[in-house]
């Protein structure tokens, strides 16, 4: 079983499912709403422990309601939560999440400047070292490049979520990096996505890509852009998609599989979780699936 360390950043989520996203100042009546565990790292850490992969969780939470929440969702999920941070002069990180009937989203999300951690913080508590990958979503630039720079010590995968905004070191040290529509646009000032990636590659080797939702992955073969479609879904619930399909890619690669073939993985695991309602409660288990083994 592949051990996978990712960092950044865990919340909680409140969701409401309305008929229509809100255009105006007046009250909504929700047709559903729950309470979960949200936040780009924690979605992928859960994805890929029911994808049978032994996951543990770098965060910072506050010693309070929302991050004791996140820690008993997180033991059910059985993601390991000893490297956690419970600080109890901070706020854990929180959102307001609204999601009409196509499953597109508004997000509102409440997170301290100071849930950034050092090495020093955190190495002690730490007493697995032979991760086989190691995944960041970039919300925390010391922890960010903490991880990254870790996974390029012992020489394993280091993928870098690319979300706005990106760390130009966090880009150079990263082995892969999975950007973000809106990621690759802000990092290269550019509206097209061949010209991104052509920007993004001046500044590092490494293998890139870039996620846009239900068009899928794309990523360049020499200087030919090259798509890879998702399975065609009826969406119902995007939230924590992109967390999905990175906590899914990084398991792939942590299991040998080529970038493109983790991509492909990745599209179809993400794709299911469209189906299901919850945000990464709809992420699938790997009986589901039966493409990892």
């Amino acid at each position: 079983m592949k051990q996978i360390l990712v960092a950044g950043l865990a919340t909680i989520d409140v969701i409401h499912y309305l008929d229509e996203l809100p255009a105006d100042g007046r009250k909504y009546k929700a047709t559903n709403s729950l309470i979960t565990g949200g936040g780009n790292a924690l979605n992928s850490a859960v994805t890929i422990s029911r994808l049978g992969g032994k996951v543990t969780l770098l965060t910072t939470i506050g010693d309070d309601t929302c991050g004791n929440l996140i820690l008993k969702e997180l033991e059910a999920e059985k993601v390991k939560t000893h490297a956690i941070i419970k600080n109890s002069t901070l706020k854990t990180s929180y959102s307001s999440v609204v999601i009409d009937q196509k499953g597109e989203r508004q997000i509102i999300n409440s997170r301290s400047l100071d849930l950034d951690f050092s090495a020093n913080q955190v190495m002690p508590e730490m007493p697995e070292k032979n991760f086989h990958a190691y995944l960041t979503d970039g919300r925390l630039p010391n922890a960010t490049l903490l991880t990254l720079k870790e996974a390029r010590k012992r020489k394993k995968p280091g993928v870098l979520d690319g979300e706005s905004p990106v760390c130009l070191n966090a880009l150079k040290l990263a082995s892969h990096i999975a950007f973000s529509r809106q990621g690759l646009s802000s990092f290269s000032n550019s509206s097209s996505i061949s010209e991104g990636l052509k920007i993004a590659q001046n500044f590092s080797t490494n293998w890139f890509c870039v996620t846009n939702g239900e068009e899928g992955v794309f990523f360049l073969n020499g200087k030919e852009l090259v798509q890879l479609k998702p399975p065609k879904v009826t969406a119902v619930d995007t939230l924590g998609a992109g967390d999905v399909w990175h906590g899914a890619f990084t398991l792939a690669l942590a299991q040998n599989q080529q970038p493109i073939q983790a991509c492909i993985i990745a599209n179809t695991i993400a794709s299911k979780k469209c189906t299901k309602y919850g945000g990464k409660n709809g992420a699938p288990y790997q009986e589901e699936l039966m493409l990892i083994n």
